[in-house]
């Protein structure tokens, strides 16, 4: 006799892989649209400058979305679902990454452009410019974590699909 097994909670599963694959497509759009910016604006620093308002207007929802993945898969793991602890760990990464990026690092680079701008000249012109291309390439670089991780994410959980 063939026992056919059903997966335990298939609504929380796939609300679960909805909102990772949203939270992924996000976060390849925001890097696309940063990116666009760049490319379309001659002055660098003002396409700096709108690339980072777009990075801080959608981390709140980034943090919000990998909020509630997490509360779901932390329920799902106290009912015996343990397969998802591996998307813990990518998870928290990712939300490191935003709140550092958004609520730490721009505003310091903000502030640098600010001052720079008062006394007349571009931030890369100004005594505070190898400290700005540091927290410049220190953004890029958690930028590219976060894509990493949320991409690490939705492939966990499309892939606990399977089996």
């Amino acid at each position: 006799m063939v026992e056919i097994i059903r997966p335990q909670h298939p609504q929380a599963y796939r609300l679960l892989r909805f909102l990772a694959c949203i939270l992924a497509g996000g976060f390849i759009s925001q890097a696309i649209s940063c990116l666009a910016a760049y490319l379309l604006i001659s002055d660098s620093q003002a396409a700096g400058m709108v690339a980072h308002i777009v990075v801080q207007h959608l981390s709140n929802y980034f943090l919000g979305c990998a909020f509630a993945i997490l509360s779901i898969a932390n329920v799902l793991i106290k009912r015996g679902l343990f397969p998802l602890k591996n998307i813990r760990l990518p998870l928290l990464i990712m939300m490191m990454a935003v709140a550092v990026v958004s609520f730490l690092l721009i505003p310091r680079m903000d502030y640098l452009r600010e001052t720079a701008l008062l006394d007349g000249t571009p931030v890369m012109l100004s005594p505070f410019a190898n400290y700005f291309q540091v927290l410049n390439i220190l953004t890029l670089m958690l930028l590219l974590t976060q894509i990493i991780a949320s991409i690490l994410v939705a492939w966990r959980l499309v892939d606990s699909k399977s089996t």
